[in-house]
């Protein structure tokens, strides 16, 4: 054998060994990525119910996710301090693997949120080896590893997956050989599901003290460096003057914090965690604006987590817990809580707690009583029978009711609001309409209670006294985001435009928002009203609305976005 062949020979049996040593170390989890592979080629060719297997496919991927963390925990435990055998590390595998399967396959009875289980168990696998120990520089290593793993890995799947298809291709235009579709998606899901995850299962390093592996070349040091000291930090600090800024509006304004201010403030608090634990070692103290980041990062966040409670609970108690609240009301509860470690000194700085808290929160989430959606259902139920229950009612809290009925739906918790109180979901009524007219509801407004918008027309002759006027603004035609100006006669250049729930009036000398009567604003979908005069008073103005049309949105509030009508005002009140 000539010495060429016998390297490729030892080559070729080196590799194959690291293969093995992935099957020795990982078997549950490559038997669990075999599993899922069989269920996807069994989706591909629809063989069995679609429903079950797609269950079954996420929930083999999950319980490969979750036995992998558990495998690379017990590692660590075992390389510091020598307790743990293999088959210790197997067991508990195993015992996650099952966990993680039932979660999604009982989902309906766990009311599993299958997206964020999914996110929270592969955010937990780099965490995993250092929940009992290590430090923050050693998991920004293994981070940085199992990242450039992936990317590896990724690549090898579209070369593989591409390269096979490629060649299908091939034969079909050259030779014109048919290649049926599903040969390609039996490739992708052959490549995506188990080749890409056993090279990327192969580069995980078994070593987890990895401090040195965060230390990067000069070049990719500086550049790490910049993107933090340059792009991150000056961006992070306007964001914070914003929203303080925002905050000192509604104090000064008297007004309450938007409903979109709490996604705002949670776009700012992950941008925040994901600077400090990817650029802030490579962050010189030197450049302004990083030192300051760097230093006070903690103190600019209690504000902008009060913006986040004020909206999150207005909106709670007016339209009860949804699961986008309440992962809200979760994330403001974590940054609250990464922000108090800074007091004390040994978690101060560590950016193990920084991933680790968001990550166990959003897996404790993810299912079961205290989950978003189960919590979710408890609190429209218990909305839906306050507002029934009540001897009268208007049509926004009859719109409130449908809505509430309408999730209650979609989640096949109808059974929990029977007037009968507590009948099993298979007894249910079969849809809405029967329940709403079990309780009294008009179930003419169902199509509307599941819909987000809202209009109204108004229509007829009606004649109206001018007294307390002495100014008509005929033909207003107004929207949210464009202003309508209107001269008056005495010079004065009036502007109207909408904001909110309300007609907002400004003039030189001041600017009055009215608020329109909630009943304007209820559900209801092209409904043909009576025309009558609205009188609208604020701050000891009084103003009249003829409206002919309005419409608008009704999440997460109602809110008025087109306007048309006659305005009746008094001229002094606007000099």
């Amino acid at each position: 054998m000539s010495a060429p062949i016998g390297n490729r020979l030892r080559r070729r049996l080196r590799e194959m060994a690291s293969y093995r040593d992935v099957l020795m170390r990982f078997p549950l989890v490559v038997a669990l990525l075999l599993a899922a592979t069989f269920v996807a080629n069994l989706a591909i060719e629809e063989v069995g119910p679609e429903e079950p297997v797609w269950r079954a496919l996420i929930g083999l991927a999950c319980a490969a996710v979750a036995a992998l963390s558990a495998t690379l925990t017990l590692e660590a435990v075992q390389r510091r301090r020598g307790t743990v055998g293999a088959g210790a590390r197997q067991l508990a595998a195993a015992v996650a693997g099952a966990c993680g399967f039932c979660l999604v396959w009982f989902q309906d009875a766990l009311h599993t949120s299958t997206w964020l289980l999914a996110v929270a168990l592969v955010a937990l696998v780099p965490l995993s080896p250092y929940l009992a120990g290590g430090s923050g520089a050693a998991f920004r290593g293994f981070l940085g590893r199992l990242t450039f793993a992936f990317l590896l890995s990724a690549i090898g799947w579209n070369l593989l997956g591409g390269g096979l298809s490629l060649v299908f291709v091939s034969l079909n235009l050259l030779f014109g050989l048919e290649v049926p579709f599903q040969l390609y998606a039996h490739v992708a899901a052959i490549t995506a599901l188990l080749f890409a995850p056993l090279f990327w299962l192969a580069l995980i390093p078994d070593s987890f003290d990895l401090a040195d592996d965060c230390r990067l070349d000069r070049l990719s040091a500086r550049a790490v460096g910049a993107l933090g000291e340059w792009i991150a930090a000056p961006l992070i600090l306007v964001y914070a003057l914003i929203l303080h800024a925002y905050a000192v509006k509604c104090l000064v304004g008297g007004g309450l914090p938007s409903g979109q201010s709490g996604w705002l403030v949670s776009g700012f608090g992950i941008c925040l965690l994901v600077a400090l634990i990817v650029c802030r070692p490579f962050m010189r103290e030197e450049r302004a604006l990083a030192r300051v980041m760097l230093r006070y990062w903690p103190w600019v966040l209690p504000v902008p987590l009060v913006l986040v409670v004020i909206a999150v609970a207005q909106r709670i108690g007016a339209y009860g817990v949804t699961p986008e609240r309440y992962l809200l009301a979760a994330l403001a509860a974590v940054l609250a809580v990464v922000a108090l470690l800074q007091v004390l000194r040994r978690p101060r700085g560590d950016i193990r707690l920084m991933a680790v808290i968001p990550v166990v929160t959003m897996l404790v989430a993810s299912f079961g009583p205290q989950g978003a959606e189960w919590t979710s259902i408890r609190s429209q139920s218990d909305r839906f029978l306050a507002i029934v229950e009540q001897p009268a009612r208007d049509a926004e809290q009859t719109g409130q009711a449908l809505a509430a009925l309408r999730y209650l739906e979609d989640a096949g918790e109808l059974g929990r609001v029977a007037p009968t109180g507590g009948m099993p979901a298979s007894e249910a009524p079969s849809g809405i309409e029967p329940l709403a007219r079990a309780w009294g509801l008009n179930p003419s407004l169902a199509a509307t209670a599941g819909s987000d918008r809202y209009s109204r027309i108004y229509s007829g002759s009606t004649g109206v006294a001018l007294e307390g006027f002495d100014l008509l603004l005929n033909a207003v035609d107004v929207s949210a985001g464009r202003q309508t100006e209107v001269t008056l006669p005495t010079g004065e250049l009036l502007r109207l435009t909408v904001q909110g729930r309300e007609l907002l009036v400004s003039a030189q000398a001041r600017s009055i928002g009215f608020a329109l009567p909630r009943q304007m604003t209820a559900a209801s979908t092209g409904s043909v009203a009576e025309a009558t005069l609205v009188t609208l008073r604020k701050d000891g103005v009084t103003i009249g609305l003829l409206p002919a049309t309005l419409s608008g949105s009704l999440t997460p509030e109602p809110t008025l976005e087109h306007l048309s009508g006659t305005v009746l005002l008094n001229a002094r009140d606007w000099r």
